[in-house]
């Protein structure tokens, strides 16, 4: 694999991480028992080591290894903080960025193995242990407690379950299958765990199935666990064939393994608990980033790569920005007020195509191609491949697409779970693929293009389509409908269903799909980006997920309206048309107005209603209606004046202000009035 083209990434977020590291090194240094700047240095090691390792740089991943061992150790509370310790540490500091200055000169890190302050760190190992006198007291009279021991062995014993997962393990013993519980040990001295519980996962994936992990998946795979790791395992084969699997990958030291029976004692959580939990667990990392973010440290995800001709650009453009500025200064002191008028409209014409200008120029300084998201795919179906045993491949066009940074940084997890559910429900497998005389190849295609304001990215797979009687029937069982809706709701409201929280059509959980968590992050994600999903199918022959999404998210032409006395901007890109439709015309269907427009039936949405508005003090014989969409379908907003285009920047509302989903922001007007942004798609 060709790194290189990473280098330039790598180079960037090593120094700040070497930034990151000294400037917490010397807060250390003042604080030595401030856990949480040992806790940042941990991660910065961490990071740097993983980071060297898939660079191929052995002697600063050696390095950083070493230095993530002392400051593990410290961490564990079994060594302090020593002055000795500490210019170790910047010793270590020097020669990573020592090493750096080597890769940036010649792109290798040199020839120095840094022997001498390996030495000096293991040194500190040894010495720095048991420096609390009570700790070696302490852990004699745990180990004299044999049966306590053997249970702290056996941690699978005292891990929570969940509902869905009760109810796997019951059901895979009423098919004779057999449950085990599996605490595996890591040898201490193993640099990679991660790598290590990998090849644990993957052999007894060949033979059984996982359904539960503790620490989870994700945590094992970033190496946020000690030195075990539990699992229960669904599985026909014996426990010595298990035992095998688990044994047979290196470094790993021992393996408690038993049959595994619900214990009395285990709480047995529900899937609505867990979703709460993890909110919790999500608030809880908001306000630790916020806390982070608060002492002014530069974030490196938040940066973008800008070419210098796009800043000549916004140079020049705010040059002319200043003429113009004169120019107005000039008019204001003219006396004569025909020739002053006359200046004062020339003036705010040419301010109007400098505005206008710098507003597409910073557009295009924000804009970066999406192929800085698609790269990690074809990676990601390689492995799904593998896992699924399915032949599959992934084709790509349209990556230099440009879309918003803000845009790119979100998008990323929807196509992934798009792209999953093409591998796994979308294509057949292999064998069916013949027998129905299509490739033996499956094909997923992922493609991006402008269209407008807009960028479309489509996701499409030539598999089995989506069978709506099997979604309907999956709908009915799960309690979302009933069966007479059922039988009444056509291919694209039952298509729809797809997209519900908790929602699945799979036999069986897996850690590819499953527990429904998939296509419900999709529609929430793209709609709170402004963007709409939509999914057309042909039983047999494939599926395709469209996604349509704005350029950017900062600024957009808008349709400002009035409804009673206050003012709302409706964007121009979700607007069909604007309708004068007689009262009389309005019809009833289902006890909700609609209006037959040009033989398509629009129901209608009274904005003054929904806004919570005064009534109207009469009722007038025409109405005024914007239509708008949301992929097909339309909606009528029935409002009381038009009051013109206007282009408005997006501000968003704030954390402190609890409001509806029909409000996506709000905007400043010329008046200094503000405007509120209606969010067509949440009405439709």
């Amino acid at each position: 694999m060709d790194l290189s083209q990473y280098l330039e990434i790598f180079i960037d977020e090593t120094k700040e991480h070497l930034q990151t590291l000294n400037d917490q090194v010397l807060i250390l240094e003042a604080e030595p028992d401030n856990i949480d700047t040992v806790n940042e240095i941990f991660r910065a090691a961490h990071s740097l080591k993983g980071m060297a390792g898939t660079m191929g740089f052995k002697r600063m991943q050696r390095l950083t290894h070493d230095m993530e061992n002392v400051f593990s150790e410290i961490r564990n509370g079994k060594m302090s903080v020593t002055p000795d310790l500490v210019d170790v540490v910047f010793k270590c500091l020097d020669a990573i960025e020592e090493y750096l200055s080597c890769i940036v000169e010649s792109s290798d890190e040199g020839e120095n193995d840094n022997e001498d302050i390996i030495g000096m760190l293991n040194a500190c190992l040894e010495s720095g242990g048991g420096s609390a006198p009570e700790q070696p007291a302490a852990a004699p009279a745990q180990e004299q407690k044999p049966a306590a021991g053997e249970d702290d062995k056996r941690k699978f014993l005292h891990i929570s379950i969940a509902d869905f997962e009760k109810n796997a393990i019951n059901e895979a013993k009423a098919k004779n299958l057999n449950v085990y519980g599996a605490t595996v040990y890591v040898d201490e001295k193993c640099v990679l765990k991660a790598a290590r519980a990998f090849l644990v996962f993957k052999g007894v994936e060949a033979i059984g199935e996982i359904i539960k992990s503790v620490p989870s998946v994700q945590d094992i795979e970033e190496e946020k666990f000690d030195l075990d790791f539990s699992m229960l395992i669904i599985s026909e084969k014996s426990i010595e064939d298990v035992r095998k699997a688990i044994t047979n990958v290196s470094e790993i030291r021992d393996v408690a393994l038993e049959n595994y029976d619900i214990p009395k004692d285990v709480e047995v959580v529900s899937s609505v608990q867990i979703k709460e939990t993890k909110e919790e667990k999500k608030e809880e990392s908001k306000k630790k980033n916020a806390a982070a973010k608060t002492g002014g440290k530069p974030v490196a995800n938040r940066s973008v790569r800008v070419d210098i001709e796009k800043l000549d650009d916004l140079m020049n453009l705010v040059s002319e920005l200043i003429i113009a500025k004169n120019g107005l200064v000039s008019v204001s002191n003219q006396e004569d007020n025909r020739t002053s008028m006359q200046s004062f409209n020339e003036q705010i014409e040419y301010l109007e195509r400098i505005t206008t200008n710098l507003h597409e120029s910073v557009m295009k300084v924000r804009m970066v191609p999406i192929e800085s998201v698609v790269n990690r795919f074809p990676r990601m179906i390689r492995d799904l491949s593998k896992k699924l045993g399915k032949e599959m491949e992934l084709i790509m066009t349209g990556e230099d697409t440009e879309l918003d940074r803000t845009v790119i940084d979100e998008i990323g997890d929807p196509l992934m779970h798009m792209l999953r559910n093409s591998a796994d429900h979308g294509l057949e497998s292999t064998i069916d693929r013949l027998k129905l005389g299509k490739p033996q190849v499956g094909t997923i295609k992922l493609n991006a293009y402008q269209d407008g304001n807009n960028v479309t990215i489509e996701v499409e797979d030539d598999g089995a389509g989506i069978d709506v009687e099997k979604v309907k029937a999956s709908a009915v069982k799960k309690g979302h409908i009933t069966e007479e809706q059922a039988e009444n709701m056509p291919e694209k409201e039952a298509i729809d269903l797809l997209f519900r929280p908790a929602f699945s059509t799979a036999e069986k959980i897996s850690d590819v799909s499953g527990r429904g968590v998939g296509l419900d992050v999709v529609k929430n994600k793209i709609e709170g980006l402004g963007g709409d999903v939509e999914v057309s199918t042909k039983l047999g022959e494939g599926t395709k997920f469209t996604v349509r999404l704005p350029l950017t998210l900062a600024i957009i032409q808008a349709l400002m309206v009035e409804v009673r006395n206050e003012k709302y901007a409706i964007a121009l890109n979700s607007i069909v048309t604007i309708e004068d439709v007689l009262v009389s015309d309005i019809k009833y269907v289902k006890q909700k107005e609609v209006i037959n427009l040009r033989g398509t039936v629009i129901p209608l949405v009274r904005l003054d209603e929904v806004l919570d508005c005064a009534p109207a003090e009469e009722e007038p014989e025409n109405l005024v209606i914007v239509i708008v969409k949301k992929g097909d379908k339309q909606a009528g907003l029935v409002i009381d004046n038009l009051l013109g285009q206007q282009e408005i920047v997006i501000k968003p509302l704030g954390k402190y202000i609890n409001i509806h989903k029909m409000i996506s922001g709000a905007t400043i007007l010329g008046d200094g009035e503000v405007a509120l942004i209606i969010d067509t798609n949440s009405l439709v």
